[in-house]
């Protein structure tokens, strides 16, 4: 049988009720951005009650995206006390957390956006804030258009000397923004490469990987508008189709 060379892209989904009925979904941005930008197969990965194959996973995809969401993490699983600010997905958290320690150290290729980076951080033993204190400086109006809300809201400036500058292309450049968390103590082995102007974690990877890279804004939103997200996707796209490469 033949087998594409564009490398299978896992999309973490989140399970929400809708008409009463649980479902998984994914936005659809996501999958345009893995198969305009980082010519990639999208396939949702999707969540089970009665457990999850994760070494199946590691062995069919190529890459994983774990994706932004409207739900938060559950504190106890950072160590934090009191019930948190939901909403909540603990099917996506039985399954995201194993997942990322496993496809981290498979060396698998990996991209986490914004509820994903804080999985991210909470997976390699991190703590998140809850609720950011000025979370205006993060969080774009609700009540705008579509358009407006992922406009871009602030600048996130790279490390000095990071090597995180090949992956976006730049060392400055606007960002989305529509988090009220972020991160807190990092997680064992992660390094913070670029922040916000009033310091919050905005870039994050994971030492000795080829590929993992979290962040906390929105890249998989018009990525054709702005040439850092753009430059993302096609970095992870490569990162991806070298595994798979590499496997056939």
């Amino acid at each position: 049988m033949h087998k594409t060379k564009r490398p299978v892209i896992g999309l973490m989904t989140d399970m929400r009720e809708l008409g009463s009925m649980p479902f998984q979904v994914v936005g659809d941005k996501y999958a345009q951005a893995v198969a305009a930008f980082a010519d990639g197969v999208p396939l949702a990965i999707l969540s089970s009650s009665t457990g999850n194959d994760i070494a199946g996973l590691i062995e069919t995809f190529d890459g994983f995206m774990f994706t932004g969401s409207p739900s938060n993490l559950r504190p106890h699983l950072y160590g934090a006390a009191g019930e948190g600010v939901g909403p909540f997905d603990d099917a996506r958290d039985a399954l995201a957390l194993p997942l990322i320690q496993a496809a981290l150290a498979e060396q698998v290729p990996c991209l986490f956006i914004c509820r994903g980076l804080q999985e991210l951080n909470v997976a390699r033993g991190g703590t998140l804030h809850i609720e950011l204190p000025e979370a205006d400086r993060h969080h774009s109006p609700e009540d705008v258009s579509y358009e407006e809300r992922y406009a871009p809201l602030h600048d996130v400036v790279l490390r000095e000397g990071s090597r995180m500058v090949e992956i976006f292309g730049e060392a400055r450049f606007a960002v989305n923004s529509l988090h009220y968390q972020a991160l807190d103590k990092i997680g064992e082995g992660l390094a913070v490469e670029g922040r916000a102007p009033d310091g919050v974690p905005e870039v994050v990877m994971v030492q000795d990987h080829p590929f993992a890279v979290g962040v906390q804004w929105h890249p998989e939103y018009r990525p054709d508008l702005h040439p850092a997200n753009r430059a993302l996707f096609h970095n992870f796209g490569l990162a991806a189709r070298a595994r798979r490469t590499s496997n056939i």
